[in-house]
């Protein structure tokens, strides 16, 4: 063999080496690139798998997810859309780049989970998990070339994670929202909510409570219920008799329950409840819950109405008995005519206590149902002081009344009809509790922007805790009760609302000579024109109506 032919398979043979060393290298660069993909489609999962991780609102989840998406799939903008249960549309969720298409309808509550063809060449869809409510992405093509192949399969190999991650943060934000407006609830409710563990200590109380029992939640935290409600002090139950140790033990809850706690103040609130059970979670400690509502005021209510009906019962029944016993007298007894005329004399009496008692009742319905509307007009206080005593002449009662009243009052802006009801209540009354003879002095003065008028007598007098409620309807007080004068309890009551609705104040107290009896003070409005001279050394421009401490002692 000649040195030329074994130069030439020298050549053959190094070409074929460095040809097999190529393709190695091309296999080597291959399963590289591969390689690299598989770490790059790992890390983007992984960075996907901590962004459905970190939790958020579906909005912040979506703007994360779908600008990672983006990313990884080269698309040049992107958007997720999600479906909501019981509704066939889908709402934008997030989008990133310029996307502002919108979802074409037919789409709308596709979820089989595939990706899908569209009229359009430049969008793909895909749709993320396989149960309603669906998830869907959509992806633009880039103005050059495709999406990344790569990039779309790990979207498709997270699409499961990334739909229950997107039903996760729904169902948070629900829960979130759920929370937020039961928290609203509890802490706007007017009622007691407290809510104690298993060894019936606090562990919540709302705002009410912290008002009507005067300690804040913090300091309540942790002290038992009996020691934040008082419930043995205030006389309602004791310890063994405790209806949130009666819930935690049976675990059945009590509907309603009425019960006493102690105020503030020391006297005891009446309140009725509702109890029951649950656990904070599953598993969890055991709460239980008291909504307690204040009923003192029922109760109240409910005392008056009995009050009313036995009042209104005994106030109708006996002279509807005088009224039949003279009619019938007057029907089968042969009785002369002064007899007869005595008789009628009677029954027009009783029957005119009668009408009266009906006009305090119409009145009372009308001041609590109806807006008063007043007819004011400018008029003399002693106007009306005139007519109420020649309207007293009729029965003979106006030698009682004795009128103090100054030459120069100025006018009052009142309805006149109005403010003569209480005039004739106010002396009526004062006639009514006092001795026989004994005299009634009305007088008045100016106090300011305001006329203030006193009915003065010498009767059995109100006692001093009970001033405030003779004011009330129906409330008459213990030592007039006991006197069997008769009564409904409303006239005062029907004085003060008069009184109020012209912007004035009435209220009771002792003479101030100290004799016997009761002194009934109210106050009028002064007529505009006529305030700036009573306003003459006297209280400065805008002053309100007199204080009963301030006026007229």
């Amino acid at each position: 063999m000649t040195d030329q032919g074994i130069g030439g398979d020298e050549t053959e043979e190094v070409a074929r080496l460095r040809a097999r060393i190529s393709a190695l290298e091309g296999d080597h660069r291959r399963a590289f690139d591969q390689a690299q993909r598989e770490a790059d489609a790992l890390f983007a999962q992984y960075q996907l798998s901590q962004l459905i991780a970190s939790g958020g609102s579906p909005a912040e989840l979506g703007r994360a997810v779908i600008v990672e998406l983006v990313r990884l799939s080269g698309a040049a903008a992107g958007a997720i859309w999600l479906g909501e249960t019981g509704r066939p549309e889908l709402g934008l969720l997030a989008s990133t780049g310029p996307f502002d298409d919108p979802l074409p309808d037919r789409l709308a509550g596709v979820a089989d989970g595939r990706r899908m063809a569209t009229e359009r060449p430049d969008l793909q869809l895909v749709v993320l998990g396989e149960e309603p409510p669906a998830t869907l992405l959509a992806l633009r093509m880039p103005v050059e070339g495709g999406l990344d192949a790569d990039g779309l399969r790990v979207a498709q190999l997270a699409r499961h994670e990334l739909a229950v991650a997107f039903g996760g943060a729904r169902l948070r934000e629900a829960l979130e929202r759920e929370r937020h407006e039961l928290g609203a609830v509890v802490d706007g409710a007017t009622d007691v909510i407290l809510q104690v563990d298993e060894t019936r200590r606090v562990v919540r109380l709302n705002p009410a409570g912290e008002r009507t029992l005067a300690i804040e939640a913090a300091a309540a935290i942790g002290r038992t219920c009996g020691e934040v409600l008082g419930c043995a002090a205030a006389g309602g139950h004791g310890e063994e008799q405790c209806p949130l140790g009666e819930v935690i033990a049976s675990g059945e809850p009590i509907g309603y329950r009425e019960a006493a706690i102690l105020s503030p103040l020391g006297g005891p609130i009446r309140v009725a409840g509702g109890y029951s059970r649950a656990p904070s979670e599953p598993g969890g400690a055991i709460r239980a819950t008291a909504i307690l509502r204040d009923i003192t005021a029922v109760r109240a209510l409910e005392q008056l109405r009995e009050g009313f009906v036995a009042t209104v019962s005994h106030e109708l029944r006996t002279p509807l008995a005088l009224v039949r016993g003279y009619a019938e007298t007057v029907l089968h007894f042969d009785l002369d005519a002064d007899q007869q005329r005595d008789y009628v004399d009677r029954i027009h009496q009783v029957t005119t206590r009668l009408g009266s008692l009906v006009d305090q009742i119409l009145d009372v319905t009308h001041l609590d149902a109806d807006p008063l509307i007043l007819e004011r007009a400018p008029v003399a206080f002693a106007a009306l002081a005139a007519r109420l005593n020649g309207d007293l002449a009729l029965s003979g009662d106006d030698a009682r009344l004795v009128l103090e009243l100054p030459p120069d009052l100025p006018p009052v802006d009142v309805d006149a009809g109005r403010i003569g009801r209480v005039l004739e209540n106010l002396v009526g009354n004062a006639l009514k509790y006092a001795p026989d003879g004994s005299p009634v002095v009305l007088r008045a003065s100016v106090d300011g922007d305001w006329l203030v008028a006193t009915v003065d007598d010498e009767g059995v007098g109100v006692p001093e805790a009970e001033r405030s409620l003779v004011l009330e309807p129906f409330h008459r007080a213990w030592n007039v009760r006991e006197s069997r004068i008769p009564g409904t309890g409303l006239g005062l009551y029907i004085c003060r609302r008069l009184v109020e609705a012209h912007g004035g104040r009435l209220w009771l107290g002792d003479r101030p000579d100290g004799r016997p009896g009761t002194r009934v003070t109210f106050s009028l409005p002064i007529l505009e024109d006529r305030r700036r001279l009573a306003r003459r050394d006297q209280r400065p421009a805008g002053a309100a109506a007199p204080s009963p401490e301030g006026a007229h002692g």
